[in-house]
């Protein structure tokens, strides 16, 4: 799990900045963090993980599940980067059905997506190339501790 943790933080940082750079017409690397990751991602996919067998009957309730359960940690995530970094990363005030501007309708539905994606072809595809050995899970460990040290140096 700490192996996918790491590369979903990655993938998902490498998604969001390519979104940004696509409205910015420029490269824009997005985060919190220094690193090219952002554990939202890593969080998020490893939730679905622990969910993919009560969500693989359905495209329709893996879509639901996914909208709830990512929305909220979208909106835990928003939460606890105001009280821990005294920060607000993202602002959804100017969507139309949004909570205090922390989650909106719009990102719920692209996390729905997101969620279908995930869970019927690319975490099926990686887990079946990836190769989780003892190197990998060192690996993993060390991108761990330079995550840490990472957010420990933003507070």
């Amino acid at each position: 799990m700490i192996t996918y943790f790491c590369i979903y933080s990655f993938l998902g940082h490498f998604m969001e900045s390519l979104y940004i750079s696509c409205f910015q017409k420029k490269w824009y690397s997005s985060g919190l963090l220094d690193g090219p990751y952002i554990p939202l991602y890593g969080f998020g996919a490893i939730i679905l993980i622990i969910f993919a067998p009560f969500l693989q009957s359905s495209f329709f309730l893996t879509f639901i599940i996914g909208s709830l359960l990512m929305t909220a940690l979208e909106y835990i995530t928003s939460i606890y980067l105001d009280i821990v970094f005294h920060r607000h990363i993202w602002d959804y005030s100017q969507f139309k059905y949004n909570l205090h501007g922390r989650i909106c309708l719009f990102y719920s539905i692209l996390w729905g997506i997101l969620s279908v994606l995930m869970i019927y072809f690319i975490h099926p595809c990686l887990s079946s190339i990836l190769p989780l050995n003892i190197t990998s899970n060192f690996l993993s460990l060390f991108i761990i501790i330079i995550m840490l040290k990472d957010t420990i140096n933003k507070k």
